[in-house]
């Protein structure tokens, strides 16, 4: 399965950082609880996060699926925003051993995943705080990834000009194998009821572009990637840090 953040993701919240490595990436696990195991998880997640993912690049976000075959108990954790230097400091081994008592002992551990926002390729109303959110993953064609990406670019114009109530996010998959899509693109919400609101997305879209350029939006996107999957999330703010990340 196609995993992201920052289900693979994420509030996510967008931090970018002033660093010598100046990009964003998020760590993303996947887990599902097991039958009869909800309050035991939820207990000792809490707690585990609490403990040891306080801030910075240890701070995660956790997020209940909530469509396709992983919706029943699936959960995706995510951690960061973090660089690949954050992996130099290895894990405490009271760290690890919390994790397996507390955590994988009431879930299946699935997939890890490394996802890096792309340059440019982010927008959020300033103050935004992610709800829900609809990860959509894609496979660029061969030779195609930069054309996927400026074609995409004409949506972050439009979403730009009308100063639209949402998020939208393009992550990079670090470590594709086998049938792992290679972007994940996020649309994030404040709330389910956003999901609802009529933004006339059309004719904003060709306002910009001009008529007709919605139809030819969709031609060229197809000519560039294919179409994976797509998962609703919720982000479960008690388990999250800080509380309501």
């Amino acid at each position: 399965m196609k995993k992201l953040l920052i289900p693979l993701c994420l509030i996510i919240s967008f931090h970018l950082s002033a660093q010598d490595n100046d990009y964003t990436m998020y760590q993303t696990i996947q887990l599902k609880v097991k039958p009869g195991h909800q309050e035991d998880f939820s207990k000792g997640m809490k707690a585990h996060n609490e403990k040891y993912h306080t801030s910075g690049s240890e701070a995660v976000s956790v997020w209940a699926i909530r469509s396709g075959p992983d919706a029943a108990g699936g959960i995706s954790w995510v951690k960061g925003p973090m660089t690949w230097s954050s992996l130099d400091t290895p894990l405490a081994e009271d760290h690890m051993n919390d994790w397996q008592k507390n955590v994988a002992a009431h879930a299946e551990v699935g997939e890890f995943g490394y996802w890096r926002l792309v340059d440019g390729m982010t927008y959020a109303p300033e103050g935004f705080q992610t709800k829900v959110m609809r990860i959509r993953w894609f496979t660029t064609k061969p030779g195609k990834y930069d054309d996927a990406l400026e074609i995409f670019e004409r949506i972050f114009e439009v979403y730009r000009q009308n100063n639209l109530d949402m998020g939208l996010h393009i992550f990079a998959n670090q470590t594709p194998a086998g049938d792992s899509s290679n972007l994940g693109i996020l649309w994030q919400h404040d709330s389910w009821a956003s999901m609802d609101r009529d933004r006339d997305w059309e004719a904003k879209y060709e306002a910009i572009h001009g008529k007709g350029s919605w139809s030819e939006f969709f031609r060229d996107w197809e000519e560039a990637a294919e179409f994976d999957g797509t998962e609703l999330n919720s982000l479960i703010s008690e388990l999250s840090t800080p509380p309501g990340n």
